[in-house]
């Protein structure tokens, strides 16, 4: 074990100076913060009228919860609080001296959130097959307060993902001492450059390989998160029994990544096992942080969306609907990443619905409607919004125009060369532009 003795300040001590604290049954923030809301619910169901025993059991738990905290924070005015709770008279006052603890206690709980840091010793690896998403988990690490030398993604190319598992183990192997967090896309979709065959690896099944193939020592020093777009409950369970929790491919602000680890890093490496697990520093509330968020751009959609026309129309793989399913996916992702006030339910809604099809030709039939929905949604939301910002605009208008319409449901070499020949993107002023050209703004 990693254990170490559990630190209170003096008032603290006063009151635990009965109390033997074992590190085996040290809590975390994340227990106090389950125990609240449990809590919470009984006074809702108006167990304080109806089974004020039971609300006198749960306080009693509390109290000991908190004093096996894993904090430097004082609770000694908690503490008292929760006395005043036991000796309560009417249930008006239990109510009300709750209420009390309550908000302090998320005083607390947000102070410690703000101070939590991760250790020093720790190394992140992710991996995406696609472009966007691994410049995004980069900026996401950087997000964690993470160096770049902590930091490896990979993905870019069938060598990286085949290789991924004996990375990671020979990784974790020359770093016995670490920790190391883990982000894994769930869908890697790998092309045999010498036989052009196309292969979907299971990221989730890439960490079970990984976890089974580590020493237990080594193992429970591993922190890995599945990352996908495909989140149905039997979806989650599955990552959550390969692996250590699921992420979802969704924007998030900056303050929210630590705020949204934090929790799931205590679980998994509770410092009463693992004493290094958390560095603790006293926030500088004078200093600013700005806000960012971690998302793809419109920009970003739209050179996809130029890529993906080309592979469609020119690559021989056209041909096969499972690699056209791959780029797909590949799309689902990027846009559930995207930021925008615009509903995708219907973009998500036509993917979803293409990926259905097992005919690459009907797939090729309907592609050009999901494409310009998807310009669509993008220009109503730059057009509604009214404001760009300066650096980094979020919108910038994108318009497609199809010079000729061309027959989807033609077969043959005939019919794709007529396909290549029939779509053109006219990018005008102020607009979303080829990745060779410049972006003008207003």
């Amino acid at each position: 074990e990693f254990g170490e003795t559990i630190g209170f300040t003096s008032k603290d001590d006063i009151l635990t100076a009965a109390v033997a604290v074992d590190n085996d049954i040290a809590c975390t923030p994340y227990d106090i913060a389950q125990q609240i809301e449990f809590i919470e619910t009984l006074f809702r169901d108006g167990k304080h009228i109806s089974e004020i025993r039971l609300i006198h059991e749960q306080m009693h738990g509390l109290k000991g919860d908190l004093l096996t905290l894993n904090s430097t924070v004082s609770v000694t005015s908690i503490i008292g609080h929760i006395n005043l709770i036991l000796v309560a008279q009417c249930p008006e006052t239990t109510l009300e001296r709750w209420n009390s603890v309550r908000d302090d206690m998320n005083d607390i709980l947000n102070t410690i959130q703000k101070n939590f840091r991760f250790p020093q010793n720790i190394h992140a690896i992710a991996i995406d097959d696609s472009k966007i998403q691994r410049k995004l988990l980069g900026k996401f690490f950087d997000f964690m307060g993470l160096g770049p030398e902590q930091c490896t993604v990979l993905g870019d190319g069938a060598d990286e993902i085949k290789g991924f598992e004996d990375f990671v183990v020979t990784f974790m192997n020359s770093h016995k001492n670490d920790y190391v967090f883990m982000v894994v896309d769930e869908n890697l979709d790998v092309v045999d450059e010498s036989s052009g065959t196309d292969e979907s690896i299971s990221g989730s099944v890439c960490v079970e390989n990984i976890r089974r193939r580590l020493p237990f020592e080594l193992e429970r020093r591993l922190f890995a998160l599945v990352r996908s777009a495909n989140d149905s409950t039997s979806d989650i369970a599955i990552y959550n029994d390969r692996a250590h929790g699921f992420l979802p491919k969704a924007p998030i602000r900056r303050e929210k990544v630590v705020e949204t680890l934090a929790p799931l890093w205590l679980k998994r490496f509770p410092p009463a096992q693992f004493g290094d697990s958390v560095a603790y520093e006293n926030a500088d509330d004078s200093e600013s942080i700005t806000s960012e968020e971690l998302a793809c751009s419109a920009q970003d959609i739209a050179h996809k969306l130029i890529e993906m026309d080309a592979r469609f129309n020119t690559d021989d793989r056209s041909e096969n609907w499972r690699w056209m399913h791959d780029q797909l996916h590949e799309l689902k992702g990027d846009i559930l990443t995207m930021t925008s006030d615009a509903s995708m339910i219907s973009v998500l809604g036509m993917i979803n619905l293409l990926l259905g099809y097992k005919d690459s030709i009907l797939i090729t039939e309907k592609w050009p409607k999901l494409r310009d929905r998807i310009y669509s949604v993008i220009n109503e939301e730059r057009t509604s919004s009214g404001t760009v910002q300066a650096a980094g605009s979020r919108w910038t208008k994108v318009k497609v125009t199809l010079k000729t319409k061309s027959s989807f449901a033609e077969t043959g070499a005939s019919a794709k060369q007529k396909r290549r020949s029939s779509l053109s993107h006219s990018f005008q002023s102020n607009s979303i532009q080829s990745p060779t050209t410049t972006t003008e703004r207003r």
